[in-house]
């Protein structure tokens, strides 16, 4: 029989799953991706492939969570870009195309003097493709019409579907397909602090489909926890804990020989545990990539106050499986954060 606590937790889990209703999304994203896929400067140079990533595709997501699509670009002989890591950044690379053959917009719009990418030269490629569906309308299964809107963002290039009853985004990013490591990779273009010489040409590795596929190894036990542990981080206003930081925690959970899916109660307080112990450790690495450590978004002295949170609030909850009596506010109170209660830890 199960306790009074994983019975809130599933109670819990369930009311923060948001319902998912795709329908419209996928017909904004063929619409897009036709457009990008019709533009024969980009066709002539390179491969595109969508591939959907972040919350929704690993089913950890909200109602009002965007929905994220990687533009990943396959050049000819993509296998022959020289991969260089980047000594000062770790987890960043360099992608040098002199081994490869390229177009006329490739050397003079893409490539520095050195032939490495640029990362700007790659998102400003994108925007001036993805501007092309602004002010366009597109039928919804319902026959609602939406109007699509564009906003260049950091990393990603965002597009709002707006109809007369709903508004949704898809944010788009441009990825490299690479080679490297005898596996291919996705290569984000991404800033990241270092040396001048090498700014504009740094790029994020990333292994988008190993990472979903190794993440679903876990079930819905897994799902769930990292659904309640994203909320309460929210609840206790730890805004820099991002789902990236869970999926890789929970990954290695997963894959540690003593894992055991089988109640969301320890499922859930293990996954809280090693979370605090990788910011103790201020180390939790990319699951796909040992080199990028997921923390280096954390000053020193945030690091400090969130660990004290953490640790605070686990020291309470590992309590709860033995409180028979546990009522359910005093247990939801740590996910939504009820401002009327005011719960010690």
């Amino acid at each position: 029989m199960s306790s009074t606590f994983e019975q809130h937790l599933l109670e819990i889990s369930a009311e923060l799953y948001a319902p998912s209703d795709n329908s419209d999304f996928a017909v904004v994203r063929d619409f897009i991706i036709d457009i990008v896929k019709d533009n024969k400067l980009l066709t002539s140079t390179c491969k595109v492939e969508p591939l959907e990533f972040g919350s929704r595709a690993l089913g950890i997501h909200k109602y009002e969570s965007d929905y994220d699509v990687m533009l990943v670009l396959e050049f000819p002989y993509f296998e022959d870009i020289f991969v260089r890591t980047d000594q000062h950044r770790p987890g960043m690379v360099h992608l040098d195309f002199k081994d490869l053959p390229f177009n006329t917009l490739t050397a003079d719009a893409l490539l520095d003097n050195r032939c490495y990418l640029k990362r700007e030269g790659v998102q400003t490629w994108m925007q001036g493709i993805l501007m092309n569906v602004v002010g366009r309308q597109v039928r919804g299964k319902s026959w609602e019409y939406y109007r699509l809107r564009y906003h260049r963002g950091p990393n990603c290039h965002t597009i709002i579907a707006e109809s007369e009853t709903r508004v949704f985004s898809i944010d788009f990013v441009p990825a490299i397909k690479i080679h490297f490591d005898d596996s291919d990779w996705q290569a984000i273009p991404k800033w990241a602090a270092g040396p001048k010489r090498s700014d504009g040409n740094t790029f994020l590795v990333s292994a988008i489909e190993d990472e979903i596929y190794r993440f679903e190894l876990g079930g819905s036990v897994i799902r769930n926890a990292v659904v309640l542990l994203k909320a309460l981080c929210e609840a206790k206003n730890l805004p820099k804990i991002r789902n990236y930081h869970l999926v890789s925690t929970a990954i290695r959970l997963i894959e540690r020989d003593d894992f055991d899916d089988s109640s969301l109660e320890y499922v859930f307080l293990d996954l809280l545990y090693d979370l605090i112990d990788a910011l103790e450790d201020n180390d939790l690495s990319y699951i796909s990539y040992g080199d990028l450590n997921l923390l280096t978004n954390f000053k020193p002295h945030q690091v400090l106050e969130y660990v004290s949170v953490l640790d605070s609030v686990y020291s309470t909850l590992k309590t709860y499986p033995y409180q028979y009596n546990l009522s359910y506010e005093r247990c939801s109170w740590h996910f939504f954060g009820n401002d009327e209660d005011d719960y010690d830890y």
